[in-house]
């Protein structure tokens, strides 16, 4: 059995970059999750949620040149949001986010700002 839970995640910009991978652990820690999984989902079409491993020196994933080749320079960000994707599933175990340790969970802004939500669904 499950739960779902809400963050909320104001943005600033029109196009904004989140690592939320340290809300997503401490929410796990906190409902006591040693195995299982984790869905996340964002309910908005100017938005997307993905795993990106983080480059060299601390910077962000850069995704926008090759979102401008799908979608041309002036793309809507209806669609590169649907390019990246409304959800991503990260498997639990002994407590801890299951991904390479230079992983991080990214929520993408592609409308903003605007005042966002990102579901998660807790299983074990």
């Amino acid at each position: 059995m499950g739960v779902v839970l809400e963050i909320s995640i104001e943005t600033k910009e029109p196009r904004q970059l989140i690592d939320v991978t340290q809300i997503v652990q401490e929410i796990v820690e906190g409902r006591g999750l040693k195995d299982g999984l984790v869905c996340l989902y964002v309910p908005h079409t100017g938005c997307a949620v993905s795993i990106h491993r983080t480059p060299e020196g601390g910077q962000e994933p850069d995704l926008d040149s090759l979102l401008e080749q799908l979608t041309g320079a002036s793309g809507s960000p209806f669609s590169k949001a649907a390019i990246v994707a409304p959800t991503e599933i990260v498997i639990v175990k002994d407590g801890k986010l299951q991904m390479d340790p230079d992983q991080r969970v990214f929520y993408y802004e592609f409308d903003g700002p605007a005042l966002r939500r990102l579901i998660l669904y807790i299983s074990s």
